[in-house]
């Protein structure tokens, strides 16, 4: 299994649909994000990767550029007939690799609290799991997670940076 950056416009909004399409009937506002937001994948400030083994898709990764020291993985989707294989673990190794070959910092993700798989996932891969948020438009928390890509463990600059990226942030 490889991860994919897809760059035809087409196969990026192809890509967002999986990843939105099941959040979008419960939070409409998803639709209009992506309209918002479609300039950012147009100009590399976020990215949607595909999940390819041979040539089949399995799913689809949107990662966000956020700044000069950390990326931010908004999504990870993998289609119900390929879930419980390990491709979403390989895709994130997989980015984590890329993100330090490209000199970032850190890798920062989010789950909805109830999501214990994820969470579960993230800790085997030495995610720290560093506070939650509170989404406003989704009236729930969400953990937000934390991958050092250097093992500096800077848990300050960390934690700062948490709360430039998710709004609501607060420390475990």
């Amino acid at each position: 299994m490889k991860i994919v950056q897809l760059k035809e416009f087409e196969r990026i909004q192809e890509g967002l649909r999986s990843l939105t399409e099941e959040f979008i009937g419960e939070y409409p506002y998803y639709s209009t994000w992506i309209r918002k937001n479609e300039a950012t994948f147009k100009d590399g400030t976020r990215v949607i990767y595909e999940l390819n083994d041979d040539g089949e898709t399995l799913g689809y990764m949107m990662i966000h550029f956020s700044t000069a020291k950390c990326a931010k993985i908004n999504g990870i989707y993998v289609f119900p007939n390929c879930q419980k294989r390990g491709y979403a673990k390989e895709a994130l190794l997989q980015v984590l690799e890329e993100l330090k070959a490209q000199k970032y910092d850190y890798a920062y993700i989010q789950t909805r609290i109830h999501n214990k798989i994820v969470v579960h996932m993230f800790e085997s891969l030495h995610f720290d799991v560093i506070g939650q948020n509170y989404h406003n438009i989704e009236k729930q928390s969400n953990w937000v997670a934390v991958y050092d890509l250097w093992h500096r463990r800077n848990f300050d600059e960390m934690f700062d940076l948490a709360e430039q990226l998710y709004p609501g942030f607060s420390k475990n």
